[in-house]
């Protein structure tokens, strides 16, 4: 299957970045990184790069959200937390670190709900089926949303139209999704693609194609319910697409795909056709 984009079509937006994976566009289009050592970028629209805030566990950070006061909701996977943090003061809060006085393993990625309510996948170890996700609802209290998904859930993100979750499963590769009650409980669950590959991020675009990036191999794919599943971009070298774990579209148009290449040092972007949903913030 060829890829719909050529390398040459793949830009530099900035450089210098200590293996990124967690990304997220702020209030004002500037995008936001995560780093292994614990540092965030912020990027501006011309691709300045610059360190705003160390997390105190100076360890690897995933998902990044922002929020409508400008804050981040950092998962920190060193940590077993997920932080509140005010970029301006380089000030760390603990948003969620445990369910019922359960420490949390490895939080990874996390969404909002159009409730307000915030969702995220603690991914557990690696092979050991022990995964779920978390729900944090608007007075801050902690529960299990679902469970039935434990093979390193990662990746997720809401819907067009706010009624079900799309979630990964890295390993084994899947791509579930999961329906969204009236009262935000979880609902009934498909299986859309089993994939021969470990998929980490996905985003919602206007037409209802998913973009999925992978950890491994070094793609990007598309999936829909008319087309299935399309390779967008790939590089059997790991240099313009290395283990491009997350991504975001943004730009004026919400068309431009920006993604951190976490198995190198750099920020990396494509024009395309796709036009992303804007992603919910409270």
């Amino acid at each position: 299957m060829s890829a719909l984009y050529s390398h040459d079509k793949i830009k530099t937006l900035a450089n210098g970045i200590d293996h990124s994976e967690g990304i997220c566009v702020g209030l004002h289009g500037e995008i936001f990184l995560g780093s292994e050592s614990g540092k965030i970028y912020r990027v501006s629209k011309e691709g300045k790069l610059e360190v705003v805030a160390q997390s105190p566990s100076q360890g690897i950070l995933l998902g990044l959200s922002v929020r409508k006061n400008g804050h981040l909701l950092v998962c920190d996977a060193a940590a077993r937390t997920v932080w509140d943090v005010d970029i301006e003061k380089d000030e760390w809060k603990v948003f969620c670190d445990s369910v019922k006085n359960v420490k949390l393993n490895l939080p990874n990625w996390g969404c909002f709900l159009g409730d307000g309510s915030y969702i995220f996948s603690d991914s557990g170890d690696w092979k050991k089926g022990n995964g779920k996700l978390v729900r944090v609802d608007t007075k801050g209290i902690a529960s299990i949303w679902n469970d039935k998904f434990p093979n390193f859930p990662n990746g997720l993100a809401l819907s067009s139209d706010q009624k079900s979750l799309f979630l990964l499963e890295s390993t084994p590769g899947k791509l579930i999704e999961i329906q969204i009650n009236p009262d935000s409980t979880s609902g009934s669950a498909e299986v859309l693609w089993e994939m021969n590959a470990v998929p980490d991020g996905v985003t919602v675009t206007t037409d209802g194609t998913l973009i999925i990036s992978c950890y491994r191999p070094d793609s990007i794919y598309l999936w829909s319910k008319k087309n299935g599943n399309q390779v967008l971009v790939e590089d059997i070298e790991g240099t313009y697409v290395a283990a491009p774990t997350n991504t975001v579209l943004t730009g004026p148009d919400r068309n431009l795909l920006v993604w951190p290449n976490f198995g190198r040092w750099d920020l990396a972007s494509l024009q395309t056709q796709l036009t992303g949903v804007p992603v919910l913030v409270f």
